[in-house]
């Protein structure tokens, strides 16, 4: 047996084997693998030696995404560049083609860029960037009581969304400002021809008027995550005077009254009006996502 100090090229596995023994999601993460590939052996595939695997490549094709497969790719460092990555793609285009699908798709967050192959050089292209994140409503306080009676002083109100439901102004505010909602297929996906309420949490929606004009609406809506998304719409000619931030405050509050911990919020990165209101009433919003595809 060898006894020596270690080298940089001992970073990797020395970084397994301080996780082995220190971090309880390790184990709970092998154990799982471990007992789904016993069951389950299809939907991923490695390279390398049994107990020394060079990639991993793992496959998923979700009914709403039909003509993408859904691949995760994850390569050990000292392999990134070899032809480990190119194999394991060129087998994702054969299960893509096998199951009816035209596009392979790879979602890597920003900040996990560096631990990601070369994407561009395995012939995948940037599709979109979505962000995530949300506001923590336990111990959260409300930052725009001011601006709100700002607003009243210019003629804006705000009232509970409950009562309005089925208000023909509720309906044309939705219908003004469809065409502005921003799409990022599959993980935003592009508006509802009409205003739908099954997945909507009214009791705690909020709507802007100006006198008698409806300006802007509030409201929580459950994602495919089975989390209550921030969905917030303000008319293009009341932007940029803090309607949108003053809305999304009272979901929250209403919200954190009902005992809801965590408002999730997700867009895309496009969206730089409703970032911006997000991070202003004290949302933790997280690197983007972003997405690549390529044809198989």
């Amino acid at each position: 047996m060898h006894l020596r100090s270690p080298e940089p090229a001992d970073a990797y596995a020395a970084a397994l084997l301080l996780n082995s023994t220190q971090e309880p999601h390790f184990h709970t993460t092998a154990t799982r693998l471990c007992t789904t590939w016993e069951r389950h052996p299809t939907r991923t595939l490695v390279v390398g030696e049994p107990g020394r695997p060079r990639g991993l490549l793992t496959w998923w094709a979700p009914e709403f995404h039909p003509t993408h497969l859904w691949t995760g790719l994850h390569l050990h460092p000292d392999h990134r560049a070899d032809d480990t990555g190119p194999t394991l793609l060129h087998a994702a285009r054969d299960a893509a083609r096998a199951q009816g699908r035209t596009h392979l798709w790879l979602s890597v967050r920003e900040d996990y860029l560096g631990a990601a192959p070369d994407l561009p050089t395995l012939g995948l292209r940037e599709v979109h960037r979505t962000f995530g994140g949300g506001l923590h409503l336990r111990g959260w306080t409300d930052p725009t009581t001011d601006l709100r009676q700002q607003l009243v002083t210019q003629g804006y109100h705000f009232t509970p969304a409950q009562p309005y439901t089925d208000d023909p102004r509720l309906h044309d505010l939705y219908a003004r400002t469809r065409d502005h909602k921003v799409t990022a297929a599959p993980t935003i996906p592009a508006a509802s021809p009409v205003l739908a309420n099954g997945d909507a949490l009214w009791d705690a929606a909020h709507l802007a008027w100006q006198g008698e004009t409806l300006v802007g609406i509030s409201l929580p809506e459950r994602s495919r995550l089975n989390a209550w998304n921030a969905v917030l719409t303000v008319t293009p000619d009341h932007r940029g005077r803090g309607v949108g931030r003053a809305l999304l405050a009272l979901t929250a509050s209403m919200l954190r009254e009902q005992g809801f911990t965590f408002l999730n919020a997700a867009g895309s990165a496009r969206d730089v009006a409703y970032l911006r209101a997000l991070r202003q009433v004290g949302a933790h919003i997280e690197p983007d996502w972003i997405a690549w595809e390529t044809p198989c």
